[in-house]
C-alpha cells in the first residue's frame, strides 16, 4: 500500500486491482481475471513522483505507471523484472527502485521507464528511503533488514537473528522503522542499530502485509481482515479506514 496527501491507495492481489481510499473508498484501477494479461496478479504500489501510481504485476512480470483512475496501465520495463514485491522512489523522484523475489535482488530504472540495472543483491520484500538517501529493506533472508547505499552499492545487515516470524512490508520514519510480521499479527520497530520491538501485537491485526507512514499515522493492510488500519502514532489506536469510508 501507499499513501499521497490524504489518499491512501491499497492493492487487492485477489479482485485484482487497487483501492484508492480518502472520504470514500473507490476502484483507482481495475485488473483482470485473465491470466497472464496486465494487472492480473498486482502485488506492490507506490505514488508516481508526478502524477498517479505505480503497481507491479507479476503476471506480466512488468511495472505499470497508471496515471488517474480508469487510465490503461503503462508499462516501464519491457517485462525485464520477474516477481517484483516491493516498490520505492528515489527522494529526488528520479528513480524506482524494485525488489524482484524471483532475482532474489533489487534493480533500479529510470522513472520513465528502461532496462532495470542491478543496485544489490538483496531480497527485499519491502523498502524505504531515509533522509539520507540511503534505501531500506527487509528480507526473508537470514538478514532480516538491510540498508542499501544506492551509490555505490555497499550492503549492510542491520536487524539479523530473525526476530521477525514472517516479515511482508517496511517503512521510514525519521530515525527508526517500521516491519509489519504476518505470522506474529503485529508491528515491529527498529533502530539503526539493529535493535528490535513490537510496537503493536495482536487485534484488530491477524496478517499485516502492507504498511505506509504519515505525521501522524502508519497504516496497515490487513488481509485476511480485508480491512486498512490507521494506527495514531502517539497513542497506538487503530481504526479501519475501508470501514470508515464505507460509511
Amino acid at each position: 500500500m501507499a499513501v499521497s496527501g490524504e489518499d491512501v491507495y491499497t492493492v487487492d492481489l485477489d479482485l485484482p486491482g487497487v483501492w484508492k481510499t480518502n472520504d470514500a473508498t473507490s476502484l483507482f484501477a481495475e485488473g483482470t481475471k485473465l491470466l497472464r494479461k496486465p494487472m492480473n496478479r498486482p502485488r506492490a504500489v507506490a505514488i508516481h513522483p508526478t502524477k498517479g501510481i505505480l503497481v507491479s504485476d507479476t503476471a506480466t512480470r512488468e511495472i505499470y505507471w497508471i496515471e488517474s483512475a480508469g487510465a490503461d496501465p503503462k508499462p516501464l520495463t519491457d517485462g525485464y523484472l520477474g516477481v517484483v514485491m516491493a516498490l520505492a522512489i528515489s527522494p529526488d523522484g528520479k528513480t524506482i527502485y524494485a525488489g524482484d523475489a524471483e532475482k532474489r535482488a533489487t534493480f533500479k530504472l529510470p522513472v520513465e521507464g528502461g532496462k532495470p540495472e542491478l543496485v544489490a543483491r538483496v531480497n527485499a520484500r519491502g523498502l524505504a528511503f531515509d533522509a539520507d538517501g540511503k534505501l531500506w529493506a527487509v528480507t526473508p533472508d537470514a538478514a532480516a533488514v538491510k540498508r542499501i547505499d544506492v551509490a555505490s552499492g555497499e550492503v549492510e545487515d542491520i536487524v539479523t537473528g530473525r526476530p521477525f516470524q514472517y516479515p511482508n512490508g517496511l517503512c521510514w520514519a525519521g530515525d527508526h522503522g517500521y516491519v509489519t510480521d504476518g505470522y506474529g499479527k503485529c508491528i515491529w520497530k527498529f533502530t539503526p542499530d539493529g535493535k528490535t520491538e513490537k510496537w503493536h501485537e495482536g487485534e484488530p491485526l491477524v496478517g499485516p502485509v502492507g504498511i505506509a507512514i504519515t505525521e501522524d499515522s502508519i497504516f496497515v493492510a490487513d488481509p485476511k481482515q480485508k480491512e486498512v488500519y490507521e494506527f495514531n502514532r502517539k497513542s497506538k489506536e487503530p481504526k479501519a479506514t475501508l470501514a470508515t469510508a464505507a460509511k
